[in-house]
């Protein structure tokens, strides 16, 4: 998440959107679900539309019965 910082709010929104999607994938292939679970609430939350994290958050949300 460190690394996601910068001082222009746009791209650190963006890149903190990212970071919480991977964070999310790799929660997921370690069987943490509730953690990717989480994750991918923050990913959808932080991700601007035009993100294709985004749309891929709210499918892992769908797949995992979680509501987006």
């Amino acid at each position: 998440m460190a690394a996601a910082d910068d001082p222009d709010p746009v791209k650190k929104k963006g890149q903190i959107c990212e970071a919480n999607f991977f964070t999310a994938e790799l929660a997921l292939q370690r069987g943490v679900k509730e953690e990717a679970r989480r994750l991918f609430g923050l990913a959808l939350a932080d991700c601007p539309p035009t993100f294709v994290e985004a749309q891929a958050a709210a499918a892992e949300l769908k797949l995992l019965g979680a509501s987006p």
